[in-house]
């Protein structure tokens, strides 16, 4: 079970968290009490298993894992493991290389089992002057040739314009996360507040998953309210204090299962007060 802490190895992931978080918390949740929603269903269908929540913890490591659960680890860390499947636990997170040296990775790890790949463009905020990072932006022919060599599912990391996710689906990816960790010396806006637009572009097309530091299950409901399909969660919580707490905001809010949580189930006002 994973019990321990999911911190991340993408630095720039944790850039400035109150910025996201504070975002989040204009989408207050608004009880609704008068149901018999008792115990809500939290699973979900993902890349070809049953998951007990829809959260994907980043980790730095490989650690114990169940069947139920998923998780993004760094591409090099799974090459790292013994050779031989790798199983279907971890999903490889790539990072922005030149193609020459990102390819041999896709095939390697594609040999040996994994379910999916997620490239992390995001990263691309590491660069000169601040980061160590070389510039490799990808063009929507890099990202099909990828897809083509992947064989399963590939979702695309730090996606946030409406332009990039448009790109991806027409690549032919299969998922976009979006997150606007590339725009932290761009004074770029939280997630949460470029999500709706880019969903309403490309919802139907493109599966579209949010990512992000959370405090709590909360904060993915929040995420899910506005149409995520599942969270990349970067936090030290662990995953069945995340689902429990996911859990309980469906049960406030009368969602018995995933599918019943829409905007609905949220407060953003059209006007602030002055």
């Amino acid at each position: 079970m994973l019990t321990g802490q999911t911190r991340h190895s993408v630095r720039y992931h944790g850039r400035v968290p109150d910025h996201d978080l504070r975002a989040l918390e204009s989408y207050q949740l608004l009880p609704r009490l008068l149901h018999a929603v008792e115990n809500p269903d939290t699973s979900v269908q993902l890349l070809g298993r049953t998951l007990t929540a829809p959260i994907l913890p980043l980790f730095e490591a490989p650690i114990p894992t169940t069947p139920d659960t998923l998780a993004l680890l760094s591409a090099d860390a799974v090459l790292a493991q013994p050779d031989g499947p790798v199983g279907t636990s971890f999903i490889p997170l790539l990072k922005p290389e030149k193609m020459g040296h990102l390819m041999p990775k896709v095939r390697a790890l594609a040999a040996r089992g994994v379910p999916g790949f997620v490239l992390d463009i995001g990263a691309l905020a590491e660069t000169p002057p601040y980061g160590p990072l070389e510039w490799h932006p990808r063009t929507r022919e890099d990202l099909a040739e990828l897809r083509a060599a992947a064989g399963v599912p590939v979702w695309l990391y730090g996606v946030s314009s409406v332009a990039d996710a448009e790109t991806a689906s027409e690549a032919g990816l299969e998922g976009i996360v979006v997150h606007t960790g590339a725009g932290l010396f761009l004074g770029a806006p939280a997630t949460a507040e470029v999500f709706p637009e880019i969903f309403d572009a490309v919802a139907g097309t493109i599966a579209v998953y949010a990512g992000g530091a959370v405090r709590s299950g909360i904060d993915v409901f929040r995420y899910l309210a506005l149409g995520a399909e599942a969270v990349v969660v970067d936090c030290d919580r662990a995953l069945h204090n995340l689902r429990a707490e996911l859990a309980y905001a469906m049960r406030l809010t009368g969602c018995a299962t995933l599918a019943d949580i829409s905007y609905e189930a949220i407060f953003a006002p059209l006007f602030s007060e002055l």
